[in-house]
């Protein structure tokens, strides 16, 4: 009959192992509001964006066509933005997952803004990205598991 090694290693069961996240502290009690407040800025950035795509199409700076999706398809990633920035504050995981994959997208779209001379919007696009992928991280740990119902 196999034995789990790391378990009797650690003197904790599977269950107590499961449990410790649950249990675990905030990393600093203030960097839940903060990494919240930071994915909130992104989704006004994010609405700020879609705003100026409609306003480039009613203006003929951009087809219809071109404008009126990449505006509806910005909307909704600042709605999953706000979704998360919520779930954060009341220690969900869904915004931890989906923030942080965000932020790997954002990274790389900084990093085209960069490489396309728009230099001051490329900065602000990986600073925050980078700022907010290590707070999340940090948070990773202090919160719960979503309970299996054993």
């Amino acid at each position: 009959m196999p034995t789990d090694s790391s378990s009797a290693r650690r003197g904790r069961s599977a269950d107590d192992r499961a449990s410790g996240p649950a249990t675990a502290t905030d990393p600093s009690p203030r960097i839940r509001p903060v990494v919240s407040l930071l994915l909130g800025l992104e989704a006004l950035l994010l609405l700020t964006a879609a705003v100026y795509c409609f306003v480039s199409v009613s203006g003929g700076g951009l087809q219809a066509r071109l404008g009126i999706g990449l505006g509806i398809f910005l909307i909704l990633f600042a709605v999953l933005l706000g979704l998360a920035a919520r779930s954060i504050l009341v220690k969900g995981r869904f915004g931890l997952g989906w923030g942080i994959t965000w932020q790997l997208f954002q990274a790389l779209v900084g990093a085209s803004m960069l490489n396309a001379a728009l230099y001051w919007q490329g900065a602000l696009a990986l600073v925050l990205a980078i700022a907010l992928f290590v707070q999340l991280t940090r948070l990773v740990h202090s919160t719960p598991l979503p309970s299996r119902g054993d």
